[in-house]
């Protein structure tokens, strides 16, 4: 196994196209949905602080409507960073802290998302899955997401999603299908009841999908793309699945050479435990 972690995204290219008679598995997260017009994860962060400093500075509300601006971001920030009782700029804790500080309530939190999501079209990359999916090539699609762009996807191309959700763990045990799509909602589904974005909620993972990650990715490759690593759990549950003995690799994909502590540490404990992992940086 080569010593070095990184690989460049033409090498990943000729990779998958050298195994493609073997079977992968996509794990998309929020960064995935951009082109398709869902905002960021970091966008959500920057319109909660918003909200919760508008609710506290209501006669300021003409000036501060367009959170992307880098001058109303920086004092949004400051007088966040005066209160005394929230993350530090860009810690890893913003997203699940300000999901929950802007929107306590659960079924706040649930339209919220379903309001984002609401009319957003797949972008193609979302049917190119479907297609390799066709090809028996992609036989599954993972995600931390909610927005239900795959499962559309599918529809759209006379396809069966098979949907998985904290709603219904145990479906994910079935047998392979070449004419199914199987997606995986590891944080949940707007449309229904449980959703994982808060700090109590993003510390552990389903027990069903932790053991079904480690069968299902013996044998299988597992390509991440748009996920940032931030939930600790999944972090923990992916190192879990590919610590066990088996075949299948793990390609990480990312911008450029700075790879997150998180996914530095997850890909060095892979192959130290014999499995082949990579960042691929493009």
């Amino acid at each position: 196994m080569s010593s070095n972690i990184y690989l460049d995204f033409d090498a990943f290219l000729r990779s998958f196209n050298q195994n493609k008679d073997s079977s992968f598995a996509f794990l998309l997260g929020a960064g995935s949905s951009i082109s398709s017009g869902v905002q960021s994860a970091n966008d959500c962060i920057w319109e909660w602080k918003k909200s919760i400093f508008l609710s506290n500075k209501s006669d300021q509300a003409k000036y501060f409507q367009d959170y992307r601006s880098d001058i109303v971001k920086k004092r949004i920030q400051n007088w966040i960073d005066k209160q005394g009782e929230y993350p530090e700029l860009h810690s890893a804790d913003e997203y699940s802290f300000y999901a929950e500080k802007a929107y306590p309530i659960e079924g706040d939190r649930i339209k919220y998302f379903s309001h984002i999501f609401a009319d957003k079209n797949p972008y193609i990359g979302y049917k190119l899955l479907c297609l390799l999916n066709k090809a028996n090539i992609v036989r599954s699609v993972w995600t931390t997401n909610f927005d239900g762009l795959i499962e559309r996807a599918a529809h759209q191309m006379n396809m069966t999603p098979i949907a998985v959700s904290l709603d219904n763990p145990e479906r994910i045990y079935r047998n392979d299908s070449n004419r199914e799509l199987l997606y995986v909602a590891l944080h949940g589904d707007y449309k229904y009841t449980k959703l994982k974005n808060t700090i109590k909620e993003l510390d552990s993972q389903n027990t069903t999908f932790v053991n079904a990650l480690k069968r299902y990715f013996v044998d299988k490759n597992l390509v991440i793309s748009g996920y940032s690593g931030r939930d600790v759990s999944l972090m923990q549950s992916l190192q879990e699945a590919f610590s066990e003995t088996g075949t299948g690799r793990l390609y990480w994909c990312g911008y450029g050479n700075d790879i997150p502590t998180p996914v530095n540490d997850l890909i060095n404990n892979i192959r130290a435990s014999g499995r082949e992992a990579f960042f691929c940086s493009y």
